[in-house]
């Protein structure tokens, strides 16, 4: 008998933890929805709560406010790059930047969770421009980009190639030519000119890389 109790109850457990997700997942969705058509200022919470379909008791179960919100979409949107092992770790033997087309793949992949999280990176980066705390945070997601690529410079000039570039300031300039061309995209949304984008900066990184070959 005990045993069926001790099962019973961690039925209940996983259920109240699916009934938890799904309430989390209508509440983000719903903020995406109203972020895109309002924006973050002209967003209301009263508008998410009635989108999400729950009562106002339990959204703030969940936030405090929109910031809670926008923090939370923002960690979503880091946890899918951390599906990359070489963003997760860091490692930069674990990607290859030989070839345009190498260096094409990743940025590509970059662009699709970007492209999924088109409403809420532009206000990542306006939140930022008012907030140190949303400065860091962008900061954060960008820090990982910025090293594998700083990495990659310093392999080329161990090999006589780049020689003449400051490997963290080029880094830093490559990753921010890599931010404003997916907001560039994300203003038009064409498929054809995101490919232009993506061979493009591909282009750019390459030549940097090579430099003096």
């Amino acid at each position: 008998m005990g045993g069926k109790k001790k099962q019973a109850g961690a039925r209940g457990v996983h259920f109240a933890q699916d009934r938890s997700r799904e309430t989390l997942r209508r509440i983000l969705d719903a903020a995406m929805e109203v972020f895109e058509e309002k924006g973050y200022d002209g967003a209301k919470v009263a508008e998410i709560i009635s989108r999400a379909g729950i009562g106002h008791g339990t959204f703030w179960l969940y936030f405090h406010n929109k910031e809670d919100l926008l923090r939370c979409l923002l960690q979503k949107m880091v946890d899918e790059f951390e599906d990359f092992e070489w963003y997760r770790e860091g490692d930069a033997s674990i990607i290859s930047m030989r070839t345009v087309e190498e260096i094409e793949a990743v940025i590509r992949g970059v662009m699709d969770i970007f492209a999924r999280y088109a409403t809420i990176h532009p206000l990542i980066v306006r939140a930022a421009m008012d907030s140190e705390e949303f400065w860091e945070a962008l900061e954060g997601l960008n820090q990982p980009f910025v090293c594998i690529v700083e990495k990659k410079l310093r392999e080329h000039m161990d090999r006589g190639l780049c020689s003449d570039l400051d490997a963290e300031i080029a880094a830093r300039i490559i990753v921010s030519l890599l931010e404003y061309a997916n907001l560039q995209w994300q203003k038009g949304k064409r498929e054809a000119e995101r490919d232009a984008l993506i061979h493009n900066l591909s282009v750019i990184i390459h030549r940097t890389l090579n430099q003096n070959a």
